[in-house]
């Protein structure tokens, strides 16, 4: 499925948004940019109007959207990402007892030993 297609909906940075669809565009370059004609909700506090703006694909990718209509349109100025965070209980962990960390402490020891004369046994391509 077309990812701009009309009719899609998405959300971007917790704002929602839907793709009215494209719109050429020539450069004055000379080069072809198909834009991408979006609708959504203003996301200033107490404004409900529903705005229609265009940008690109590429914008669409990096969440680079218009977030408020052009009435409280303030470039430069951030929205706040609206993210809903779910409170996780925190776990709390026990630390080992002193044996438990000279055990620890010995297993990798002879570990490290397994490796070292491992290395030592390998036949060198010399030979």
């Amino acid at each position: 499925m077309n990812r701009f297609a009309p009719g899609r909906t998405f959300k971007s940075r917790g704002r929602p948004y839907e793709i009215l669809g494209p719109k050429d565009h020539w450069m004055r370059d000379g080069r072809y940019v198909e834009m991408i004609r979006y609708q959504s909700v203003c996301a200033e506090p107490g404004c409900k109007r529903t705005f229609i703006a265009l940008t690109t694909k590429t914008r669409i990718r990096k969440g680079q959207l218009n977030k408020r209509c052009e009435l409280h349109h303030a470039p430069g100025v951030p929205i706040p990402v609206q993210r809903v965070r779910k409170k996780r209980p925190k776990i709390r962990l026990k630390k080992p007892s002193a044996a438990a960390r000279l055990a620890a402490r010995r297993e990798r020891a002879i570990q490290r030993a397994l490796v070292a004369m491992q290395r030592i046994q390998r036949p060198s391509y010399l030979d």
